[in-house]
């Protein structure tokens, strides 16, 4: 069974799903990594090279590579739901887990790495309100997801939310 770690940007997809399925013996893998493996550019690169249509394209066939793994965990790029069904299609081929926190706790942790994500980079007073209407515009696709874990930003506590969670699934 495939496990779709689904959520905002900084939520904790890959970092806690890389250690889960270390635990577990499964296969990991990172929608986002894949992109950059296959085009051989960084996500910012894309972004700025071709625009967010195209990155969202090249996401979803690294999505849709990951029909040939069984058991195992993929984290998902932050827009990656919203886009060309992908919650359908993650949903028909797998668990999808929406890691969740609290709005401004992740809009805090966002804030220390602003400088990593191509959506959020740079300074303004109205930064942390445009991510905010990006986050509520994008809750009600990972609301759907089959289990919500509420991620309290401490990384044992989430990491082992997240384990359970796993466990009980397989």
């Amino acid at each position: 069974m495939r496990i779709y770690l689904i959520g905002f940007m900084g939520s904790g997809k890959t970092t806690l799903g890389q250690r889960v399925a270390e635990r577990a013996q499964v296969p990991f893998a990172d929608t986002d990594q894949r992109v950059i493996e296959a085009s051989g550019q960084s996500i910012a690169q894309i972004f700025n090279l071709y625009g967010e249509v195209r990155f969202r394209k090249l996401e979803k066939e690294a999505l849709s590579e990951t029909i040939h793994l069984d058991k195992s965990i993929i984290a998902t790029g932050g827009g990656l739901p919203c886009y060309h069904d992908n919650m359908g299609w993650m949903k028909q081929h797998g668990i999808t887990i929406y890691l969740q926190w609290a709005d401004e706790q992740l809009l805090d942790h966002l804030e220390k790495h602003r400088d990593d994500r191509p959506l959020i980079q740079g300074e303004s007073p109205a930064r942390k309100e445009e991510w905010r209407k990006l986050l509520q515009s994008r809750k009600p696709i990972y609301e759907q997801a089959a289990i919500t874990l509420e991620m309290k930003g401490n990384i044992e506590s989430d990491y082992l939310l997240l384990d359970k969670a796993c466990r009980y699934i397989w």
